[in-house]
């Protein structure tokens, strides 16, 4: 829980502190709209060129590969980006890194089919392409992560107003009450509760009596 000292901040340092947190939470969201392109665009372009090229030569394997990895590294990419989970930014990374050297691995082996097309060879050149995009952004993605992640620890997370200082100022105040004056209020309220139960008579018995003397007369 906050301090109440941190809540008795002055006004204005308070005001420019919400107002720099809240510079750098929409830079977060703009950089974050921007990685949405720099992710899925290779990755739409990359799925269907290895897939014809295998289709064309018979050489399957460029899409096969394509066609597991890019769902999978899609999926971690929205998951990095909209969920701000940094362990999904680096697996994307790591997925590329591990899908790169298998390629440079098994490209020297491939059946040279359709006039020495080399098709892994240049799925090779393709996807390396792809993993400087991609690994750059899920790089991007997690250093922005970490800023969001700093600031949802700030005091007004997400909105950054000086209403959420009025209102947190209040609810401390009640929260740390000084129990003797909780005392006093309490007895107070069963003082006048007390009071509350105590009922006067409608007249007085002599009163009454003149009352019924003075009807009489």
């Amino acid at each position: 829980m906050t301090s109440t000292s941190e809540f008795a901040l002055n006004r204005s340092q308070k005001t420019r502190e919400f107002a720099h947190n809240l510079t750098l939470l929409n830079r977060v969201n703009k950089i974050r709209s921007l990685l949405v392109i720099f992710y899925f665009a290779p990755l739409i372009v990359y799925l269907p060129v290895a897939i014809f090229m295998g289709f064309i030569t018979n050489v399957t394997a460029a899409s096969v590969d394509a066609v597991f990895i890019v769902p999978i590294v899609g999926y971690c990419a929205w998951q990095a980006c909209y969920r701000y989970r940094d362990i999904m930014a680096i697996l994307v990374i790591a997925i590329l890194t591990a899908n790169q050297l298998l390629l440079w691995v098994i490209s020297p082996y491939e059946n040279k089919l359709f006039h020495d097309f080399k098709v892994l060879t240049k799925c090779f050149w393709f996807h390396l392409v792809l993993f400087i995009i991609v690994g750059t952004a899920a790089f991007i993605n997690l250093k922005i992560n970490m800023t969001y992640h700093k600031l949802e620890a700030c005091d007004g997370f997400p909105h950054f107003n000086e209403r959420f200082f009025d209102q947190e100022m209040d609810r401390h105040q009640r929260d740390i009450k000084d129990p003797y004056q909780q005392k006093i209020d309490s007895l107070k309220r069963s003082a006048a509760d007390e009071m509350s139960d105590i009922s006067l008579p409608e007249s007085p018995c002599g009163l009454s009596d003149s009352s019924r003397t003075m009807d009489e007369i």
